[in-house]
């Protein structure tokens, strides 16, 4: 037995160190692993808070291109063909939007003005609008609008709108 204690005692050593350096070089390897895990995380979420400003902008231009500038063009620029419209008043399509609001856009006693909104949001592809709007004969109006973005144009639409009462309940506003 005696003639094998160093083979053994040299094989033991051989498995130890090579233990130890695969065992370093696992740790650098998933060390490695977690930071491009880590990164590609980081980045997937800096894509998509990308993706919702960009989105919030989209619909905030739209927003004050249609019914500020009252820019006949916006609806060309950011609707959708097909886009699919929750107001009960109105009809799915472009082209009805655009028939529908040519007497708006054309009507010179209505001016032009800086939309007022007062918030926005976003969610995946969906942003939220709370606008206030004063109509033409000065009633005043808190509206909310929601808008699904798809591949860079609006294509679906909802809008809630409630008059902005004289007196309130509450001491808060409606903004």
């Amino acid at each position: 037995m005696k003639p094998f204690q160093p083979l053994i005692s040299a094989a033991l050593a051989v498995a130890i160190i090579f233990t130890a350096c695969t065992s370093g070089t696992s740790d650098k390897a998933s060390a490695g692993n977690t930071d491009t895990t880590a990164a590609t995380a980081s980045n997937a979420v800096d894509m998509n808070q990308q993706k919702l400003e960009d989105n919030k902008k989209l619909v905030t231009e739209f927003y004050q291109s249609l019914y500020g500038d009252k820019d006949s063009t916006a609806i060309d620029k950011y609707v959708a063909d097909n886009i699919v419209e929750h107001n009960p008043l109105l009809q799915d399509g472009k082209d009805w939007l655009k028939n529908s609001l040519r007497p708006f856009l054309a009507n010179p006693n209505i001016e032009k003005t800086k939309v007022d909104i007062k918030q926005v949001a976003a969610d995946g592809d969906k942003v939220w609008l709370l606008v206030r709007d004063v109509a033409p004969n000065g009633k005043e109006f808190a509206r909310v609008n929601i808008f699904r973005v798809e591949n860079g144009k609006i294509a679906e639409a909802w809008k809630v709108s409630e008059s902005v009462p004289a007196k309130s309940a509450n001491k808060n506003t409606m903004f």
